[in-house]
């Protein structure tokens, strides 16, 4: 099915502070980050030639994270920079003076990280980011799983380091178990979900994923017409929105989310209407 996008601010000015969060000088910040992280490199932008001829377009790119920082996800950058954003900022204020991604293996800033904890809930791909950014750093890790997470992806995130709790229920609960134990032990929760009053280090997460957009003009020879991108819990598809419409205004490309049709994030972004029409359309 396609659901054409009907809510009242689609096409509205972005606030200012998504504005800065997403702006082009953020996101060659990013890129600067990424340049101390050791191994990193551009993930490629594959040509799908042959689909393009088979239904008759001009070309299809395929931006590939799998290979970002040998983590074969493609959440891989935003986990572990909005970490990696936060030791560095707890180091400023601790020190009390400028630090920069430079300063990361000095023995300082180390000894600030690894008095500092980070948590989030996931279902594999954030937590596996996180946890990388924080052994990084030397921060220590807790990732929260709910019951319908598999042994393979929590072993993922393990390697790393990070302490795995396994939380009943469905992926909500995970998300609310971790605040309420990270508020309790004074942990920094570093979640890719936003809620009232917590918006700054999801949007550190989602600047982060903006170092893929600007990889992917460079690698084009033209802008995009088209975006396709999955949704998920909606970080990843709102930084692609959100980049894009900074950088281009109103010749932005046409965007479009595809997931499943019973993921709970497009009943709720879609509408329960709209969807309930399609089903009643589609059992004729």
């Amino acid at each position: 099915m396609l659901l054409l996008n009907q809510h009242i601010d689609h096409r509205a000015p972005m606030v200012v502070a998504d504005t800065d969060t997403l702006s082009a000088g953020a996101a060659r910040e990013v890129e600067r980050f990424l340049r101390h992280r050791t191994g990193h490199k551009e993930t490629p932008l594959v040509s799908l030639s042959g689909l393009a001829r088979e239904i008759d377009v001009g070309s299809i790119h395929l931006k590939d994270e799998g290979h970002r920082l040998c983590l074969g996800s493609f959440k891989a950058l935003g986990g572990s920079y909005a970490v990696i954003r936060l030791v560095l900022e707890e180091a400023a204020r601790r020190l009390r003076r400028s630090v920069d991604g430079s300063d990361l293996h000095m023995p300082e800033a180390k000894a600030v990280a690894r008095e500092m904890t980070v948590s989030c809930a996931t279902d594999g791909n954030h937590g596996r980011s996180v946890a990388q950014g924080a052994q990084l750093v030397g921060a220590k890790c807790v990732i929260f799983v709910h019951s319908g997470v598999s042994d393979e992806r929590i072993a993922a995130i393990a390697r790393f380091g990070a302490q795995m709790i396994r939380v009943n229920g469905n992926y909500d609960d995970s998300v609310l178990e971790a605040s309420r134990v990270a508020a309790e032990k004074g942990w920094i929760t570093v979640s890719d979900t936003s809620w009232p009053g917590y918006e700054r280090i999801p949007g550190f997460v989602m600047q982060g994923y903006t170092a893929l957009l600007s990889e992917a003009l460079r690698q084009l020879s033209a802008p995009p017409s088209n975006v396709f991108v999955q949704a998920g819990v909606g970080g990843v598809a709102a930084a692609v929105a959100g980049h894009f419409s900074v950088l281009f205004g109103e010749n932005r490309p046409f965007f479009t989310v595809v997931e499943p049709s019973r993921a709970a994030c497009l009943f709720e972004s879609a509408g329960p209407a709209s969807l309930s029409r399609w089903i009643m359309d589609n059992r004729r």
